[in-house]
């Protein structure tokens, strides 16, 4: 709505809108003219440049008049100071002007609501034209505003004279404010994270304290190329080995993750962001939350919030860039990486914004939540006085209130306490009505009243049996009693539940028979506990005795970390993050490790026979193939096993013959249960340990003469390709992302696909050389004819999914040539080493 001559002049009379010097023949029916005044300014050199000052001259306008020339820019000003803090100002030229083909202004006719000064105007002219100081040029118009306002406090507030363009003042500004988005800006929830996401929707209804966030494509640009290279090695390792060598691989992504840093441009302009959003006041500089904002975080059902750095009380440039690199750098700090692991999330891009925002120095602090217990008209409140970082962690002891409780009066409380927490209440209350879910809201409260500092959906995760504000560290056994009802498995629930249904029976069957088994444990434990000394004897007394050392198995990606027991608390905190104040639970599986003198497979041959494999590398390098093994064979168990039993025995084996009895029986006793089978044993100090087994298919042949071993049957014929990556095939086989009866997909590890396009760039099928039966071989099954290996077990995993699946194998040392033909335990060559049929 525009203001009428008369309410113009009313309105400069009642002080809201200012014209000076005002004369009231200048007032028209909805404007008011305004003057040339006699200052000229014109640009000096071209081309201009935007991001720059640039040099101009000044021209005074004699009263005799001056020409303006076609095509040229003259910046002028009015004599009149024009403003308002209540109108929207407009102005245009007067008719008389523009039919002398006179612009005064190109493009910039809107004014700010709360700009007061002299008014710059830009004369452009189609004609050589005279003007004169003092002449009238132009009008403003008044217009009133619909919604609240903004005063204007720009960089042209209080001009005197034709001012230049500052757009240079502004330039490294509008980069800034779209590199870093604050709040209320449209941000993509996929480069800012839902936690700034969602602050910054509700920072149109909320009380939210200023921030701004540095989005994760900024954690990604800073990556060199040599840097992604090597993080995406390390993390293609790390799924290909299910985390086996899971300490080693952290080492080498940690190293890289301390050597990011903020890139000098991105820096510059992080700077400009600061000082505008965050000036200091009087010489203090305001103090700053920097925030870690994962992508994956304050998701529905989301797990991975609070693995992450954030820093608070930070002052000055230098320490939130400082800030802002620690946030990137707990990204690929182990515990981190241990939760992406457990979550099956193995990609090294970075995914994690920062969130830069204004400290609140609070009297109270806390947590809110809707809907707990299913009870949607109840707000839970937990709070304490100060900072609330000590509660999130789980760390302070809290006051506790809720709804129901404040209504009916409650305990006594100050009034200023009850009055912050009855607004936290209807904050907690209109935040779940405005997303239509029930909410997890973190809040401060200062002079100012209550500042919403977090909001995320209320999700599973939300379960108090996860934290503990005493210390704890139990143990349950795992393969011969029940968990306590509602015990928390976390990430481990798979592996316990494969463990327990397959091994329990087993090694109770193993027991029942006088055979000795390692032990297994469940173990729960929170930092407060895992660093306590209390805990620690705990811990050194649970897993004493047997051996000395264990298997970690945090998940079902991240498992079978073998570490010395001394060693285990320290492995534990290192991947669960687990800190010495810290509450959260955490749930482990331990099993014994038996590294022992010899690694031993049996399983029945024939009717009655007996098949024992073994190999001082240890039984996890038999069963995976990284080493060749020794075959004792018992054509009859029922002969017994005297000194004239007919035993087949190579030099090195006869430390297992007093063992044979309690191989056949056993090994007799789990095919009786469960058919076809090959059991895993480790001899350690005179005892013979029963670690595992594995249902087999088809029958129990397995057929060993002195000079081959028939690792699978059949015939196969193909051109011969040696594979020589000893070192990549050991290190993928060693971890246990390939077995017998789960899997997963390991051919997107750089080295293995490659070895797999070599095999698929042959016209037919080949057979495979290789040194040993490496059960990472098993992911080329559908790409080879067969395989023949210098030296193997006929029982180790691959050779068992060779036999599944029909594929024909031979263990054969100094095989070469350009073309093989295997038959049944043969194996014959033609042509040439080197040549490619």
């Amino acid at each position: 709505m525009i203001l009428t001559g008369s309410e113009i002049e009313r309105e400069r009379t009642n002080g809201r809108i200012t014209i000076e010097p005002f004369t009231p023949e200048q007032v028209n029916p909805n404007s008011y003219n305004f003057r040339l005044g006699r200052t000229l300014r014109t640009y000096r050199d071209t081309p201009l440049d935007a991001r720059r000052t640039n040099e101009f001259e000044e021209i005074t306008i004699p009263d005799d008049g001056f020409v303006l020339e076609p095509g040229r820019l003259y910046l002028a000003h009015t004599v009149e100071v024009l403003g308002s803090e209540h109108y929207a100002p407009t102005f245009a030229a007067r008719s008389s002007v523009a039919r002398l083909g006179l612009f005064i202004n190109l493009s910039a006719s809107l004014g700010d609501i709360g700009y007061t000064g002299q008014w710059t105007l830009q004369l452009y002219t189609m004609n050589r034209v005279r003007v004169y100081p003092g002449i009238n040029i132009g009008q403003m118009m008044w217009w009133r505003p619909q919604g609240e306002i903004v005063l204007y406090d720009g960089k042209y507030q209080g001009s005197v004279g034709p001012r230049s363009s500052d757009i240079h003042v502004d330039f490294d500004k509008q980069f800034a404010r779209q590199r870093f988005p604050g709040l209320g800006a449209s941000a993509d929830g996929a480069e800012v994270g839902p936690k700034f996401a969602q602050l910054s929707a509700s920072s149109h209804d909320f009380r939210v304290p200023a921030a701004f966030c540095v989005p994760a494509g900024e954690f990604t640009d800073a990556l060199t190329a040599e840097q992604n290279t090597a993080l995406a090695d390390a993390f293609g390792d790390l799924k290909a080995t299910v985390g086996a060598f899971f300490t080693d691989s952290v080492a080498k992504i940690q190293k890289i993750g301390a050597e990011i840093r903020l890139p000098e441009a991105a820096r510059a302009l992080l700077t400009v962001r600061l000082n505008e959003m965050f000036p200091a006041l009087e010489g203090t500089e305001t103090e700053l939350a920097v925030r870690s904002s994962g992508l994956d975080e304050d998701t529905e059902g989301s797990s991975l919030a609070g693995i992450h750095q954030s820093v608070l009380g930070v002052t000055g440039v230098e320490a939130v860039v400082d800030a802002v690199e620690q946030c990137w750098r707990s990204y690929y700090e182990a515990p981190a990486v241990a939760a992406r692991v457990r979550a099956g999330l193995f990609s090294p891009t970075p995914r994690l914004a920062v969130i830069v925002q204004r400290l609140v120095r609070p009297a109270y602090a806390g947590v809110a939540f809707t809907g707990l217990d299913g009870d949607r008209d109840l707000v839970s409140v937990e709070y304490v006085e100060g900072l609330a970082d000590e509660l999130v962690a789980g760390v302070a002891v809290p006051r506790r209130t809720d709804s129901a409780e404040l209504t009916a009066g409650g305990p006594e409380r100050e009034p200023a306490e009850h009055d912050v927490l009855v607004e936290v209440v209807g904050l907690a209350r209109r935040l779940r009505e405005k997303r239509g879910h029930d909410v997890d809201v973190e809040w401060a409260a200062d002079a100012d009243g209550v500042h919403l500092v977090q909001v995320r959906p209320l999700t599973a995760s939300r379960d108090v049996s996860r934290t503990s504000a005493e210390p704890v560290v139990e143990a349950h056994p795992l393969y011969t009693a029940d968990l306590p009802a509602g015990f928390g498995l976390g990430a481990v629930a798979a592996v316990y539940s494969g463990y327990t249904a397959k091994r329990g029976p087993a090694h109770r069957l193993a027991h029942a028979h006088g055979v000795s088994t390692g032990a297994g444990w469940v173990l729960r434990f929170n930092g407060l506990g895992l660093h306590g000394a209390e805990g620690v004897a705990a811990l050194r007394e649970t897993l004493s005795g047997g051996t000395d050392e264990c298997v970690l198995d945090f998940g079902d990606t991240l498992r079978q970390i073998v570490v010395p027991k001394e060693d285990v608390a320290r492995q534990l905190a290192v991947t669960t993050g687990a800190t010495g104040d810290g509450t959260g639970l955490h749930t482990v599986v331990v099993r014994d490790f038996i590294r022992g003198e010899l690694g031993v497979i049996s399983r029945r041959a024939g009717a009655g026979g007996l098949v024992v494999e073994y190999t001082d590398e240890g039984l996890m390098a038999l069963n995976r193939g990284t080493a060749g093994g020794e075959a004792i064979i018992v054509p009859d168990v029922s002969a017994g096993f005297d000194d004239g039993a007919d035993v087949t025995c190579p030099a090195g084996g006869e430390v297992l013959l007093p063992h044979l009895g309690e191989l056949a029986r056993f090994t007799g006793a789990m095919h009786a249960e469960h058919g076809p089978v090959t059991l895993e044993w480790v001899l350690d100090r005179g005892t013979l340990y029963f670690v595992d087994y594995s249902v087999l298919g088809g029958d129990d042949t397995v057929s060993v003469t002195h000079g081959e071993v028939c690792i699978s049957p059949g015939t196969a014929r193909g051109p011969l390709l040696r594979l020589d990556d000893d070192a990549l095939l050991r290190r993928l086989s060693i971890g246990p992302a390939v077995s017998i009866d789960k899997s997963q997909d390991v051919t997107e590890h750089e080295g293995l696909a490659r070895v797999l396009a070599l095999v698929r760039s042959y016209d037919e099928k080949p057979v495979i050389s290789a040194a040993r039966p490496y059960a990472v071989l098993s992911v080329l099954l559908d790409h080879v004819a067969g395989f023949v290996f210098d030296q193997g077990s006929a029982l180790g995993h691959l050779a068992i999914l060779l036999r599944e699946a029909g594929i024909p194998a031979v263990t054969a040392a100094g095989v070469s040539g350009t073309e093989a033909v295997i038959s049944d335990g043969t194996v014959a060559t033609t042509g040439h080493e080197g040549e490619r049929p």
